[in-house]
C-alpha cells in the first residue's frame, strides 16, 4: 500500500517528553475568505478504543479495502485489528530479540510487510500471521519506516543509517544504489500516488524528493523552522501534484516546480504530528500537540473546522485516512489507537 498518510515518529520514544516543551508561539490562521467560514468539522469518534494502555500504537495503516487496520505498538510488535468491530484478530506479531518499528499492508491486502531495530524486513501472510521467506536484513541499523508502491512492486526503507532504500518485492533484492538523506535518520518514506516520486523525511526535519527510476533528489531539500529538533511527516495529494509537509507548521509545495504555494499555515502552538489528504484531494486533516484535529480547505489554504475531542487528555502522535475516504485512525502518546468517522 502507498504510505500517503504518512509519517511516522514513534521509533524516538524521547519525543513525547520534548514535544510539550516545544511551543511555537503562532496563533491560530486568520479567517478564511467568504464562504469558508470555521465550523465544527463533519468528524465524530467512534465508541470504542484498539490496544490497551500497556500497548501504544505508534504507527497505524489501514488495509486497502479499509477492513483492516495494522499498528506498530510501543512494545515493539504488529497487532491486526479488524475495524468494523475494533477487535484484535488473532495474536500480536512479534520477533524474538528485536522490535517492529513499523507495518504496511501490500496493494492487495494479502502481505503485511514489517521493519525492525535489527535492520530486517519481513514478510507475512496476513490471513494466517505466519511469515513468508526468509527476512531481508537490510541495514546494519534500525529500520524505522517502510512504504510499498501502489503498484506493489517495489518496496522503500527507511532507516538510521541515513538512507533510503529500494527492493524489489517479487526478488526481494535491492534496486540501483541507497538514497542518502543528509539526516542521521530517515523516519519515513512516502509513495506518490504516480509512484514516480517518494518523499523521505529524515531526524534533521528535512524533506527531500527523490526519482523513483534514477534514484536522484528532485530539487533541494526542504527543512523545517527549527531543523536538528523536529521530525517532519509528509503526504502527496491523490493526483500527486502536491505535497504537504508539518512539523512545525503546515505548508503545502508544488511537485512540478519544488516551490511553496501560497502561506504556511499554522495548526497550532505546538507540533504538528500528521497530515493527510482526503481521496478528493480538496481537504487536508491535520492532528497536532494541542489534542486538536483540524480541517483545512487545499485551494484556499485555510482551516474550515476543527474539533477537541471531549475527553482526550493527550497529544495526537500520528493518523493515516482509510482508503474509502470514510474514517480516520489516530494515535496518541499514552492511549490507544482510534477510529473517526468522516463527513457525517
Amino acid at each position: 500500500m502507498t504510505r500517503n498518510p504518512s509519517l511516522r515518529l514513534g521509533a524516538f520514544a524521547w519525543i513525547a517528553v520534548a514535544l510539550p516543551l516545544a511551543m511555537h508561539l503562532y496563533g491560530a490562521g486568520p479567517a478564511g475568505p467568504a464562504g469558508l467560514t470555521s465550523r465544527a468539522p463533519a468528524i465524530h469518534e467512534r465508541a470504542g478504543s484498539m490496544g490497551g494502555h500497556g500497548d501504544i500504537p505508534l504507527r497505524v495503516s489501514f488495509s486497502p479495502d479499509s477492513k483492516f487496520l495494522v499498528t506498530a505498538d510501543n512494545d515493539g510488535t504488529a497487532r491486526l485489528w479488524n475495524v468494523a468491530t475494533e477487535r484484535q484478530i488473532g495474536q500480536a506479531i512479534k520477533v524474538g530479540g528485536v522490535h517492529i518499528r513499523d507495518a504496511v499492508f501490500s496493494p492487495d491486502g494479502k502481505v503485511l510487510v514489517t521493519v525492525d531495530t535489527g535492520g530486517a524486513v519481513r514478510f507475512w501472510n496476513v490471513s494466517r500471521h505466519l511469515q513468508l521467506g526468509a527476512p531481508i536484513n537490510a541495514s546494519r541499523k534500525k529500520l524505522l519506516s517502510a512504504a510499498f508502491s501502489p503498484s506493489g512492486e517495489v518496496l522503500a526503507t527507511g532507516g538510521a543509517d541515513g538512507s533510503t532504500r529500494l527492493w524489489n518485492v517479487a526478488t526481494r533484492r535491492q534496486i540501483g544504489v541507497a538514497m542518502t538523506s543528509a539526516g542521521t535518520s530517515v523516519t519515513e518514506v512516502t509513495f506518490s500516488p504516480n509512484g514516480k516520486l517518494i518523499a523521505t523525511a529524515d531526524s534533521n526535519g528535512t524533506v527531500q524528493l527523490w526519482n523513483v527510476a534514477t534514484h536522484r533528489p528532485v530539487g533541494k531539500p526542504i527543512g523545517t523552522k527549527f531543523p536538528g529538533f523536529f521530525l517532519v511527516e509528509t503526504t502527496f495529494s491523490p493526483d500527486s501534484k502536491i505535497f504537504a509537509m508539518v512539523g512545525t507548521d503546515l505548508r503545502e509545495w508544488s511537485v512540478a516546480t519544488g516551490r511553496q504555494i501560497g502561506r504556511t499555515m499554522h495548526p497550532g502552538q505546538f507540533d504538528t504530528n500528521g497530515v493527510v489528504f482526503t481521496p478528493d484531494g480538496k481537504t487536508m486533516i491535520t492532528t497536532n500537540a494541542d489534542q486538536l484535529i483540524q480541517e483545512w480547505n487545499v485551494a484556499a489554504q485555510r482551516e474550515v473546522g476543527s474539533v477537541k475531542p471531549a475527553g482526550h487528555d493527550d497529544n495526537f502522535s500520528f493518523e493515516a485516512i482509510s482508503p474509502d475516504g470514510k474514517l480516520l485512525a489516530t494515535t496518541a502518546y499514552s492511549g490507544p489507537a482510534r477510529l473517526w468517522k468522516l463527513g457525517g
